[in-house]
């Protein structure tokens, strides 16, 4: 029952919307979804009509019988918190696709600089192209770049195609431009009879240059961060609690506010609020 009812809402959201959703079609695509792009679409609106349903249920109970609202503001209540509830599940279902775009981005171009290195590697051993693909995908520790390449492993083993068609087939859906960059030189290398070693000896270098840049950067970023550390979280606060220390020997309030207040709203509340910022923003800055 379960699947004919997501075959169902799958139809008839692709019928509906399917213009309104061809952005999130193509973010299905190239964030290589497990499930495919008009069974994801079905359990989107499979799962809005059960919540528009229990969820009205529920706050018309909530309302009419426990708290004993008027019927009309029952209605009114009801309704708004069901939609909001619904909308914030579709929101969740429509968002997902692109969180796990930008999450297999990142992970491909950070993992960039090791996996054409380890590719670069192991091709200076003779080993043919198909096996340097599959040792590739092999290598968990990669990340999203191993996932790439077994991708294509698959490709040319369950489905018989060759090692240009299935590298074709990867760079059209890779979330990362750079990425499909490199694999599309991969193929004109290979098509072109050039010499693969040499073309991932290039870009074994060129990866590592930027990766060099951008420790260079990270390094700049992250003294900055150091210097506001210091300053703002550690000297700033310090200096404030004892300036409010010394000056409660001459009065127990400032501004009216009872000076015992302010250091533990500051040591207890504004601190660690401050920290949990910092550490946000700091998690934002990778190399």
């Amino acid at each position: 029952m379960y699947p004919e009812l997501i075959q169902f809402f799958g139809k008839w959201g692709t019928n509906t919307f399917g213009r309104q959703l061809q952005p999130l079609k193509e973010l299905c695509e190239k964030s290589n979804l497990s499930i495919i792009y008009e069974t994801y679409i079905g359990q989107l609106f499979f799962y809005c009509f059960i919540s528009l349903n229990i969820f009205l249920s529920y706050f018309l109970y909530l309302f009419l019988v426990f708290w004993k609202f008027s019927f009309l503001s029952a209605i009114a209540s009801a309704i708004i918190l069901t939609l909001t509830l619904t909308f914030i599940i579709a929101t969740a279902f429509y968002l997902y696709p692109f969180s796990r775009y930008q999450q297999q981005k990142e992970s491909l171009e950070r993992n960039m600089v090791f996996g054409i290195s380890y590719m670069n590697i192991i091709s200076k051993s003779g080993v043919p192209l198909q096996n340097i693909i599959y040792s590739t995908s092999r290598e968990k520790g990669l990340g999203e770049f191993s996932e790439e390449f077994e991708r294509a492993h698959k490709y040319i083993c369950f489905t018989g195609k060759d090692i240009v068609s299935s590298l074709r087939e990867v760079a059209n859906r890779t979330p990362s431009k750079r990425f499909k960059d490199f694999v599309e030189g991969l193929i004109a290398a290979i098509l072109s009879g050039s010499n693969v070693n040499k073309y991932l000896s290039e870009e074994t270098k060129k990866e590592i240059g930027n990766y060099r840049e951008k420790g260079r950067k990270y390094t700049s970023i992250m003294s900055v961060f150091a210097d506001v550390y210091i300053v703002f979280l550690l000297i700033a606060p310090l200096c404030v609690v004892s300036i409010l220390s010394i000056f409660s020997l001459m009065d127990s309030s400032f501004m009216g506010v009872e000076i015992s207040i302010i250091t533990t709203s500051i040591v207890y509340l504004l601190l660690p609020a401050l920290g949990i910022i910092y550490l946000l923003v700091l998690s934002r800055f990778k190399i």
